[in-house]
């Protein structure tokens, strides 16, 4: 990969809507756009036309497969709690998973970090006594169902975010279980959120 390949990339990361319509973009255009931005000299304006027409600004083929066959589930009156970690918050949360009926839709979700402890629960009311370092309610909880190919399948969670952040929604936490893809948005985004991801299957 060249060096104005890799600056390129970097300027399509921070403007993900350039990838999105790509088969309308003007090449000469955007080139002069990129020279004027400093990924390429004046002089050079051919050679990065010629890289804006082999860049591969989507592989979908496998991905549009995955999108299509997932399923989606939506909860909510959740609460995402962020602790200080601790020893005794983690004892603690291992009797709250004994006593977690999963079966019957109960909902603790933990990730255990360097220094901090993320618990996502429709139980809040059990943590009250340890100190909360922040707290995020009237969260829903949106789970995306991919199959089993998800997992060698580049590129998924970077389009749910994209398409997420192109229609100004704030994602409040991401998390994964296998090829389970989780994340929890306030409620006012939800119905928004929801209907960009069928949308986004409709249209891979």
């Amino acid at each position: 990969m060249s060096q104005m390949e890799q600056e390129f990339r970097l300027y399509l990361s921070q403007r993900p809507e350039l990838a999105k319509c790509h088969d309308l973009l003007n090449i000469r255009a955007l080139a002069r756009e990129l020279i004027a931005a400093g990924i390429a000299k004046k002089n050079h304006v051919e050679a990065v036309v010629a890289m804006l027409r082999r860049f591969p600004f989507e592989k979908t083929v496998q991905r549009n497969k995955v999108f299509r066959e997932k399923r989606m589930q939506v909860k909510d009156k959740m609460v995402i709690l962020h602790f200080a970690k601790s020893k005794a918050l983690l004892q603690e949360l291992q009797k709250m998973i004994a006593e977690t009926d999963y079966e019957k839709g109960d909902t603790l979700k933990i990730v255990v970090g360097s220094s901090a402890v993320t618990v996502v629960t429709d139980q809040h009311k059990k943590f009250d006594r340890f100190p909360v370092l922040s707290k995020v309610e009237d969260v829903s909880e949106i789970s995306l169902m991919f199959t089993d190919s998800a997992l060698d399948t580049k590129g998924i969670l970077a389009m749910v975010t994209q398409e997420l952040a192109l229609n100004d929604i704030v994602v409040a936490e991401f998390m994964t279980a296998s090829s389970e893809l989780i994340f929890y948005v306030k409620d006012e985004y939800v119905l928004r959120a929801c209907e960009i991801i069928k949308r986004l299957q409709r249209s891979v």
